[in-house]
Protein backbone atom coordinates (compact mmCIF):
# COMPACT_ATOMS: atom_id res chain seq x y z
CA UNK A 1 0.00 0.00 0.00
CA UNK A 2 1.12 3.70 -0.89
CA UNK A 3 2.50 5.23 -3.95
CA UNK A 4 6.31 4.87 -5.68
CA UNK A 5 8.40 7.31 -8.12
CA UNK A 6 10.16 4.68 -10.50
CA UNK A 7 12.33 6.41 -13.32
CA UNK A 8 12.45 3.83 -15.86
CA UNK A 9 14.90 5.68 -18.22
CA UNK A 10 17.27 8.82 -17.81
CA UNK A 11 19.31 9.70 -21.00
CA UNK A 12 21.08 12.78 -21.07
CA UNK A 13 23.17 12.61 -24.50
CA UNK A 14 25.09 15.89 -23.93
CA UNK A 15 26.94 14.72 -20.76
CA UNK A 16 30.58 15.24 -20.67
CA UNK A 17 33.99 13.76 -19.18
CA UNK A 18 36.53 14.86 -18.19
CA UNK A 19 39.37 15.83 -21.01
CA UNK A 20 42.65 16.60 -18.88
CA UNK A 21 43.34 19.06 -15.93
CA UNK A 22 45.02 22.32 -15.73
CA UNK A 23 47.42 22.74 -12.77
CA UNK A 24 46.74 25.91 -10.99
CA UNK A 25 48.48 25.36 -8.09
CA UNK A 26 51.48 23.10 -7.58
CA UNK A 27 52.00 23.38 -4.04
CA UNK A 28 54.76 22.58 -2.08
CA UNK A 29 56.41 19.95 0.63
CA UNK A 30 55.44 16.68 -1.15
CA UNK A 31 57.14 13.84 -0.48
CA UNK A 32 54.56 11.47 -2.12
CA UNK A 33 52.06 11.86 -4.61
CA UNK A 34 48.81 13.24 -3.01
CA UNK A 35 45.20 11.63 -4.01
CA UNK A 36 43.58 13.56 -6.30
CA UNK A 37 39.54 13.43 -5.82
CA UNK A 38 37.14 14.54 -8.23
CA UNK A 39 33.32 15.64 -7.33
CA UNK A 40 30.73 13.71 -8.70
CA UNK A 41 28.64 14.17 -11.07
CA UNK A 42 24.53 14.50 -10.05
CA UNK A 43 24.59 11.13 -12.18
CA UNK A 44 26.88 9.04 -13.89
CA UNK A 45 30.56 8.18 -13.51
CA UNK A 46 33.10 9.97 -11.13
CA UNK A 47 36.32 10.87 -12.65
CA UNK A 48 39.42 9.38 -11.10
CA UNK A 49 43.17 10.66 -11.57
CA UNK A 50 46.69 10.31 -10.30
CA UNK A 51 49.08 13.12 -9.16
CA UNK A 52 52.75 13.05 -11.14
CA UNK A 53 55.17 14.88 -8.74
CA UNK A 54 57.77 17.44 -10.24
CA UNK A 55 60.15 17.41 -7.34
CA UNK A 56 58.39 18.74 -3.85
CA UNK A 57 55.39 19.96 -5.99
CA UNK A 58 52.98 18.61 -8.22
CA UNK A 59 53.60 18.65 -11.71
CA UNK A 60 50.66 17.16 -13.51
CA UNK A 61 47.08 14.73 -12.94
CA UNK A 62 46.76 11.78 -15.34
CA UNK A 63 43.73 11.26 -15.58
CA UNK A 64 42.76 7.38 -15.24
CA UNK A 65 39.13 7.41 -15.55
CA UNK A 66 37.04 10.34 -17.43
CA UNK A 67 34.33 10.09 -15.99
CA UNK A 68 30.36 10.63 -17.72
CA UNK A 69 27.18 12.41 -17.05
CA UNK A 70 29.22 15.67 -15.97
CA UNK A 71 26.74 18.79 -16.94
CA UNK A 72 29.84 21.50 -15.13
CA UNK A 73 33.61 20.79 -15.01
CA UNK A 74 33.95 18.92 -11.39
CA UNK A 75 36.06 20.17 -8.33
CA UNK A 76 39.36 18.91 -7.54
CA UNK A 77 41.15 18.00 -4.57
CA UNK A 78 44.46 16.75 -3.31
CA UNK A 79 44.73 15.21 0.14
CA UNK A 80 48.02 13.71 1.59
CA UNK A 81 51.67 13.31 0.13
CA UNK A 82 53.12 15.64 2.73
CA UNK A 83 52.25 18.63 0.82
CA UNK A 84 50.32 21.45 1.09
CA UNK A 85 48.05 23.92 -1.43
CA UNK A 86 48.21 22.04 -4.83
CA UNK A 87 45.24 22.92 -6.70
CA UNK A 88 43.67 21.93 -10.67
CA UNK A 89 41.24 22.57 -12.77
CA UNK A 90 38.99 19.82 -14.62
CA UNK A 91 38.70 20.47 -18.44
CA UNK A 92 35.63 18.94 -19.77
CA UNK A 93 35.36 17.34 -23.53
CA UNK A 94 32.75 19.03 -25.53
CA UNK A 95 29.25 17.94 -26.86
CA UNK A 96 27.22 19.68 -29.00
CA UNK A 97 24.23 17.13 -28.81
CA UNK A 98 22.83 18.68 -25.93
CA UNK A 99 19.46 16.68 -25.53
CA UNK A 100 17.35 14.24 -23.22
CA UNK A 101 14.46 12.42 -21.89
CA UNK A 102 13.24 10.05 -19.01
CA UNK A 103 10.56 8.03 -18.50
CA UNK A 104 9.21 8.15 -15.10
CA UNK A 105 6.72 5.83 -13.73
CA UNK A 106 4.33 6.66 -10.90
CA UNK A 107 2.42 4.57 -9.15
CA UNK A 108 -0.49 4.00 -6.36
CA UNK A 109 -1.93 1.30 -4.07
CA UNK A 110 -4.46 3.00 -1.81
CA UNK A 111 -2.61 6.30 -1.52
CA UNK A 112 -3.46 9.58 -1.55
CA UNK A 113 0.13 11.57 -1.03
CA UNK A 114 1.09 13.51 -3.56
CA UNK A 115 4.34 12.51 -5.56
CA UNK A 116 7.03 14.00 -6.93
CA UNK A 117 9.31 13.61 -10.01
CA UNK A 118 12.63 15.44 -8.99
CA UNK A 119 14.58 16.83 -11.47
CA UNK A 120 17.38 17.86 -9.22
CA UNK A 121 18.33 13.92 -9.49
CA UNK A 122 18.36 13.78 -12.93
CA UNK A 123 20.84 13.53 -15.51
CA UNK A 124 21.78 16.49 -17.05
CA UNK A 125 19.63 18.98 -15.61
CA UNK A 126 19.62 22.38 -14.48
CA UNK A 127 22.11 22.67 -11.65
CA UNK A 128 22.11 26.80 -11.16
CA UNK A 129 24.78 27.20 -14.37
CA UNK A 130 24.03 24.58 -16.52
CA UNK A 131 21.41 22.17 -17.96
CA UNK A 132 18.25 21.86 -19.02
CA UNK A 133 15.71 24.30 -17.48
CA UNK A 134 12.61 22.75 -18.41
CA UNK A 135 10.83 19.16 -18.58
CA UNK A 136 8.22 18.95 -21.40
CA UNK A 137 5.37 16.03 -21.24
CA UNK A 138 5.55 14.59 -24.67
CA UNK A 139 3.33 12.21 -23.99
CA UNK A 140 1.96 9.95 -21.47
CA UNK A 141 -0.57 6.74 -20.25
CA UNK A 142 -2.14 6.74 -16.87
CA UNK A 143 -4.82 4.04 -15.23
CA UNK A 144 -6.37 5.33 -12.20
CA UNK A 145 -9.67 4.73 -10.25
CA UNK A 146 -10.23 8.34 -9.23
CA UNK A 147 -8.85 11.91 -10.21
CA UNK A 148 -5.65 12.86 -10.43
CA UNK A 149 -3.62 16.39 -11.22
CA UNK A 150 -0.34 17.19 -12.54
CA UNK A 151 1.39 20.11 -11.99
CA UNK A 152 4.86 22.03 -11.64
CA UNK A 153 6.71 23.73 -9.79
CA UNK A 154 8.67 26.41 -10.42
CA UNK A 155 8.24 29.43 -12.89
CA UNK A 156 6.08 29.18 -15.93
CA UNK A 157 2.96 26.92 -15.97
CA UNK A 158 2.59 25.31 -12.91
CA UNK A 159 -1.01 23.46 -13.89
CA UNK A 160 -0.57 20.99 -16.28
CA UNK A 161 -3.72 18.32 -16.37
CA UNK A 162 -6.14 16.16 -15.02
CA UNK A 163 -6.61 12.95 -15.73
CA UNK A 164 -9.06 9.97 -14.95
CA UNK A 165 -9.38 6.40 -15.73
CA UNK A 166 -7.63 4.63 -18.56
CA UNK A 167 -6.41 6.95 -21.18
CA UNK A 168 -3.53 8.10 -23.05
CA UNK A 169 -1.87 10.91 -25.06
CA UNK A 170 1.05 10.61 -28.07
CA UNK A 171 0.68 14.31 -28.79
CA UNK A 172 2.53 17.47 -26.21
CA UNK A 173 0.21 18.40 -23.48
CA UNK A 174 -1.04 21.57 -23.34
CA UNK A 175 0.60 23.72 -20.61
CA UNK A 176 3.16 20.76 -19.70
CA UNK A 177 6.31 22.58 -19.04
CA UNK A 178 8.00 24.78 -16.26
CA UNK A 179 10.92 26.02 -15.27
CA UNK A 180 12.92 24.28 -12.71
CA UNK A 181 14.13 26.62 -9.73
CA UNK A 182 17.50 27.74 -10.20
CA UNK A 183 18.26 25.91 -6.85
CA UNK A 184 18.18 22.94 -8.76
CA UNK A 185 16.55 21.32 -5.57
CA UNK A 186 12.39 21.23 -5.66
CA UNK A 187 10.61 18.52 -7.67
CA UNK A 188 9.59 19.32 -11.21
CA UNK A 189 6.29 17.63 -11.53
CA UNK A 190 3.93 16.93 -8.67
CA UNK A 191 1.37 13.91 -9.21
CA UNK A 192 -1.68 14.86 -6.65
CA UNK A 193 -3.94 12.01 -6.44
CA UNK A 194 -7.86 11.45 -4.31
CA UNK A 195 -7.64 9.15 -1.45
CA UNK A 196 -7.38 5.66 -1.65
CA UNK A 197 -6.34 5.91 -5.36
CA UNK A 198 -4.88 2.54 -7.43
CA UNK A 199 -3.30 2.59 -10.45
CA UNK A 200 -0.79 4.54 -12.19
CA UNK A 201 0.80 7.42 -14.61
CA UNK A 202 3.53 7.07 -17.13
CA UNK A 203 5.53 9.75 -18.36
CA UNK A 204 7.79 10.70 -21.09
CA UNK A 205 9.59 13.77 -20.35
CA UNK A 206 11.58 15.74 -22.48
CA UNK A 207 14.69 17.55 -21.12
CA UNK A 208 14.56 21.28 -22.87
CA UNK A 209 15.89 24.82 -22.80
CA UNK A 210 19.52 24.15 -22.26
CA UNK A 211 21.50 26.16 -20.85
Amino acid sequence: MGANVKILNDVFNGSKSVASVTMTVAGTGYTSAPTVAFSAPVSGTTATGTAVLDGATVGSVTVTNAGEGYVTAPTMTFTGGGGTLAAATAVLTTNADQSGYTHALVSFDNGGVAMEVDASTLRGMYNGTDGFKKFTISNMEWSVDSAINISFTGSGVTDATNVDGTGSSSIPIPNSWATQPGTAANADIVVTPQANIRGYVYFNLLKTDYA
